[in-house]
Protein backbone atom coordinates (compact mmCIF):
# COMPACT_ATOMS: atom_id res chain seq x y z
CA UNK A 1 0.00 0.00 0.00
CA UNK A 2 1.54 3.18 -0.94
CA UNK A 3 1.64 5.89 1.87
CA UNK A 4 -0.50 8.97 1.94
CA UNK A 5 2.03 12.23 1.29
CA UNK A 6 1.24 15.92 2.39
CA UNK A 7 3.14 19.00 1.95
CA UNK A 8 2.55 22.46 3.89
CA UNK A 9 3.91 25.35 1.74
CA UNK A 10 4.18 28.80 3.51
CA UNK A 11 4.68 32.05 2.96
CA UNK A 12 1.37 33.06 1.33
CA UNK A 13 -0.29 31.04 4.36
CA UNK A 14 -0.85 28.17 1.51
CA UNK A 15 -1.47 24.13 2.50
CA UNK A 16 -2.11 21.82 -0.85
CA UNK A 17 -2.96 18.21 0.68
CA UNK A 18 -1.76 15.15 -1.49
CA UNK A 19 -2.52 11.97 -1.55
CA UNK A 20 -1.82 8.87 -3.70
CA UNK A 21 1.05 8.61 -5.62
CA UNK A 22 1.02 12.40 -6.39
CA UNK A 23 4.44 13.20 -7.80
CA UNK A 24 5.53 17.10 -6.65
CA UNK A 25 8.32 18.46 -8.55
CA UNK A 26 9.79 21.50 -10.13
CA UNK A 27 9.69 23.98 -7.09
CA UNK A 28 9.00 27.20 -8.17
CA UNK A 29 9.64 31.07 -7.29
CA UNK A 30 6.69 33.24 -8.15
CA UNK A 31 7.28 37.09 -7.77
CA UNK A 32 4.66 39.37 -6.55
CA UNK A 33 4.30 42.96 -6.31
CA UNK A 34 5.62 42.99 -2.67
CA UNK A 35 8.09 40.38 -2.75
CA UNK A 36 8.82 36.80 -3.63
CA UNK A 37 6.18 34.26 -2.91
CA UNK A 38 6.98 30.67 -2.32
CA UNK A 39 4.67 27.66 -3.22
CA UNK A 40 4.31 24.26 -4.87
CA UNK A 41 4.07 24.01 -8.44
CA UNK A 42 2.87 19.97 -8.92
CA UNK A 43 4.55 18.11 -12.48
CA UNK A 44 0.96 16.58 -13.67
CA UNK A 45 2.99 14.87 -16.50
CA UNK A 46 4.96 13.14 -14.12
CA UNK A 47 2.39 12.25 -11.55
CA UNK A 48 -0.05 10.77 -14.37
CA UNK A 49 3.69 8.92 -16.39
CA UNK A 50 3.94 7.21 -13.20
CA UNK A 51 0.19 6.30 -11.99
CA UNK A 52 -1.37 2.71 -11.87
CA UNK A 53 -4.24 2.00 -13.91
CA UNK A 54 -6.95 1.57 -11.73
CA UNK A 55 -8.99 -1.42 -12.95
CA UNK A 56 -12.13 -0.88 -10.37
CA UNK A 57 -12.98 2.10 -12.59
CA UNK A 58 -14.80 1.50 -15.47
CA UNK A 59 -13.44 3.68 -17.61
CA UNK A 60 -10.68 1.56 -17.41
CA UNK A 61 -12.18 -0.13 -20.10
CA UNK A 62 -11.46 2.51 -22.67
CA UNK A 63 -8.34 3.64 -21.69
CA UNK A 64 -6.35 1.93 -24.78
CA UNK A 65 -3.10 3.44 -24.32
CA UNK A 66 -2.19 2.26 -20.94
CA UNK A 67 -4.22 -1.32 -21.11
CA UNK A 68 -1.65 -1.87 -24.30
CA UNK A 69 1.07 -0.72 -22.13
CA UNK A 70 0.59 -3.52 -19.42
CA UNK A 71 1.81 -6.20 -21.98
CA UNK A 72 5.47 -3.81 -21.57
CA UNK A 73 5.60 -2.88 -18.33
CA UNK A 74 5.31 -6.29 -16.10
CA UNK A 75 5.51 -3.86 -12.63
CA UNK A 76 2.79 -2.27 -13.60
CA UNK A 77 0.65 -4.74 -14.66
CA UNK A 78 1.27 -6.68 -11.23
CA UNK A 79 0.27 -3.02 -9.06
CA UNK A 80 -3.15 -2.72 -11.06
CA UNK A 81 -4.21 -6.37 -10.48
CA UNK A 82 -3.11 -6.37 -6.59
CA UNK A 83 -4.44 -2.58 -6.46
CA UNK A 84 -7.97 -4.35 -7.97
CA UNK A 85 -7.51 -6.97 -5.38
CA UNK A 86 -7.05 -9.46 -7.23
CA UNK A 87 -4.66 -12.40 -5.85
CA UNK A 88 -1.85 -13.90 -7.97
CA UNK A 89 1.08 -16.22 -7.64
CA UNK A 90 4.08 -15.95 -10.04
CA UNK A 91 4.38 -19.06 -13.05
CA UNK A 92 7.36 -20.35 -13.53
CA UNK A 93 8.79 -20.17 -17.17
CA UNK A 94 7.50 -22.85 -19.38
CA UNK A 95 8.47 -24.00 -22.65
CA UNK A 96 7.46 -26.78 -25.36
CA UNK A 97 9.37 -26.17 -28.20
CA UNK A 98 8.24 -23.01 -30.11
CA UNK A 99 5.63 -22.83 -27.54
CA UNK A 100 5.77 -21.44 -23.54
CA UNK A 101 6.33 -18.38 -22.22
CA UNK A 102 8.94 -16.53 -19.73
CA UNK A 103 6.59 -14.37 -17.83
CA UNK A 104 3.01 -15.34 -16.47
CA UNK A 105 1.27 -15.69 -13.58
CA UNK A 106 -1.75 -17.64 -12.04
CA UNK A 107 -5.12 -16.09 -10.72
CA UNK A 108 -5.77 -17.31 -6.93
CA UNK A 109 -8.71 -15.00 -6.23
CA UNK A 110 -10.54 -12.49 -8.29
CA UNK A 111 -15.00 -11.35 -7.84
CA UNK A 112 -15.23 -14.72 -8.82
CA UNK A 113 -13.88 -17.92 -8.90
CA UNK A 114 -11.88 -18.84 -12.44
CA UNK A 115 -11.98 -22.71 -12.68
CA UNK A 116 -10.34 -24.98 -15.41
CA UNK A 117 -9.51 -28.65 -15.13
CA UNK A 118 -6.13 -27.50 -15.00
CA UNK A 119 -4.35 -24.36 -13.66
CA UNK A 120 -4.16 -21.49 -15.70
CA UNK A 121 -1.05 -19.97 -16.02
CA UNK A 122 -1.68 -16.50 -18.43
CA UNK A 123 0.50 -13.51 -19.40
CA UNK A 124 -0.90 -10.26 -16.44
CA UNK A 125 -1.70 -8.13 -19.49
CA UNK A 126 -4.39 -11.41 -20.16
CA UNK A 127 -5.47 -11.43 -16.61
CA UNK A 128 -5.89 -7.92 -16.19
CA UNK A 129 -8.34 -7.81 -19.24
CA UNK A 130 -10.22 -10.86 -17.98
CA UNK A 131 -10.76 -9.00 -14.75
CA UNK A 132 -12.07 -5.95 -16.19
CA UNK A 133 -14.93 -8.14 -18.15
CA UNK A 134 -15.71 -10.35 -14.85
CA UNK A 135 -15.88 -6.90 -13.28
CA UNK A 136 -17.29 -3.99 -15.31
CA UNK A 137 -19.09 -6.50 -17.91
CA UNK A 138 -19.68 -10.06 -16.92
CA UNK A 139 -21.66 -9.37 -13.40
CA UNK A 140 -23.40 -6.78 -14.08
CA UNK A 141 -24.63 -7.81 -17.12
CA UNK A 142 -25.33 -11.51 -14.99
CA UNK A 143 -27.31 -9.03 -12.65
CA UNK A 144 -29.13 -7.07 -15.52
CA UNK A 145 -30.59 -10.22 -17.36
CA UNK A 146 -30.42 -12.84 -14.54
CA UNK A 147 -30.92 -11.54 -10.87
CA UNK A 148 -28.09 -13.11 -9.83
CA UNK A 149 -24.40 -11.93 -9.35
CA UNK A 150 -21.45 -14.48 -11.28
CA UNK A 151 -19.87 -16.86 -8.61
CA UNK A 152 -17.79 -18.92 -11.25
CA UNK A 153 -15.84 -18.74 -14.31
CA UNK A 154 -15.81 -21.97 -16.26
CA UNK A 155 -13.10 -22.01 -18.67
CA UNK A 156 -11.11 -24.61 -20.86
CA UNK A 157 -8.13 -23.36 -20.15
CA UNK A 158 -5.33 -21.21 -21.35
CA UNK A 159 -1.70 -22.39 -21.95
CA UNK A 160 -1.82 -25.30 -24.24
CA UNK A 161 1.18 -26.27 -27.33
CA UNK A 162 -1.18 -26.34 -30.67
CA UNK A 163 -1.71 -24.12 -33.75
CA UNK A 164 -5.05 -22.46 -34.81
CA UNK A 165 -6.84 -25.12 -36.55
CA UNK A 166 -6.93 -25.27 -40.16
CA UNK A 167 -3.44 -22.90 -40.01
CA UNK A 168 0.38 -23.56 -39.98
CA UNK A 169 0.57 -21.12 -37.30
CA UNK A 170 0.27 -21.54 -33.71
CA UNK A 171 -2.43 -20.11 -31.35
CA UNK A 172 -2.23 -17.21 -29.02
CA UNK A 173 -2.84 -20.22 -26.16
CA UNK A 174 0.64 -21.05 -26.95
CA UNK A 175 1.86 -18.34 -25.49
CA UNK A 176 -0.39 -18.15 -22.52
CA UNK A 177 -2.20 -15.07 -24.13
CA UNK A 178 -5.45 -16.46 -24.29
CA UNK A 179 -8.33 -18.35 -22.20
CA UNK A 180 -11.32 -20.16 -23.67
CA UNK A 181 -14.33 -19.41 -21.78
CA UNK A 182 -17.10 -22.33 -21.18
CA UNK A 183 -19.57 -20.78 -19.23
CA UNK A 184 -20.98 -19.59 -15.51
CA UNK A 185 -22.11 -20.22 -12.48
CA UNK A 186 -24.20 -17.70 -10.74
CA UNK A 187 -24.68 -17.16 -6.99
CA UNK A 188 -28.36 -18.96 -6.91
CA UNK A 189 -26.69 -21.83 -8.21
CA UNK A 190 -27.83 -21.80 -12.30
CA UNK A 191 -25.16 -22.48 -14.34
CA UNK A 192 -25.04 -21.09 -18.35
CA UNK A 193 -23.18 -22.46 -21.16
CA UNK A 194 -22.03 -21.10 -24.03
CA UNK A 195 -23.00 -24.64 -26.03
CA UNK A 196 -26.16 -24.80 -24.32
CA UNK A 197 -27.34 -21.21 -23.92
CA UNK A 198 -26.22 -18.87 -26.27
CA UNK A 199 -29.22 -19.13 -29.13
CA UNK A 200 -31.47 -19.14 -26.20
CA UNK A 201 -33.90 -16.79 -27.12
CA UNK A 202 -34.40 -15.52 -23.25
CA UNK A 203 -32.45 -14.19 -20.69
CA UNK A 204 -29.32 -16.53 -21.11
CA UNK A 205 -29.19 -15.59 -24.42
CA UNK A 206 -29.21 -12.22 -24.37
CA UNK A 207 -26.58 -12.38 -21.45
CA UNK A 208 -23.95 -14.56 -23.20
CA UNK A 209 -24.39 -12.22 -26.57
CA UNK A 210 -24.10 -9.29 -24.55
CA UNK A 211 -20.76 -10.49 -22.96
CA UNK A 212 -19.71 -11.73 -26.27
CA UNK A 213 -20.73 -8.64 -28.01
CA UNK A 214 -18.81 -6.15 -25.11
CA UNK A 215 -15.61 -8.51 -25.11
CA UNK A 216 -15.14 -7.19 -29.00
CA UNK A 217 -13.63 -3.83 -27.74
CA UNK A 218 -11.55 -4.96 -24.54
CA UNK A 219 -9.69 -8.04 -26.45
CA UNK A 220 -7.50 -8.41 -29.57
CA UNK A 221 -9.81 -11.60 -30.47
CA UNK A 222 -13.25 -12.77 -29.40
CA UNK A 223 -14.58 -15.45 -31.10
CA UNK A 224 -17.97 -17.39 -30.43
CA UNK A 225 -20.46 -19.84 -32.22
CA UNK A 226 -21.11 -17.47 -34.93
CA UNK A 227 -17.40 -17.69 -35.90
CA UNK A 228 -17.52 -21.62 -36.38
CA UNK A 229 -18.68 -25.01 -34.97
CA UNK A 230 -15.21 -25.26 -32.96
CA UNK A 231 -16.03 -22.66 -31.12
CA UNK A 232 -19.78 -23.61 -30.39
CA UNK A 233 -18.63 -24.22 -26.97
CA UNK A 234 -16.62 -21.56 -25.35
CA UNK A 235 -15.63 -18.14 -26.12
CA UNK A 236 -12.22 -17.37 -27.06
CA UNK A 237 -10.54 -14.11 -25.72
CA UNK A 238 -6.94 -13.56 -26.04
CA UNK A 239 -4.04 -10.59 -26.17
CA UNK A 240 -2.20 -11.63 -28.86
CA UNK A 241 -2.17 -8.74 -31.39
CA UNK A 242 -4.28 -9.13 -34.17
CA UNK A 243 -7.91 -8.22 -34.51
CA UNK A 244 -11.00 -10.04 -34.93
CA UNK A 245 -14.64 -10.35 -33.60
CA UNK A 246 -16.57 -12.77 -34.82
Amino acid sequence: MKKSHSLIALGAGLMIALSGGLVLANWRMAEAANGAVRFARPNYDAARGGAILDLQKYGALGDAKRLAGLSKNLGACHDALAAAGVDFTIAQPEHEGACGYDEALVVDASLSTWKAPEQMAMTCDLAAKMHLWERHIVIPAAEKYLGSPVKEIKAFGTFQCRRVAGHARLSEHAFAKAMDVAGFVLEDGREITVLKDFRNKGAKGDFLREIHDRACGLFDVTLGPDFNADHANHFHLDVGGQYSCR
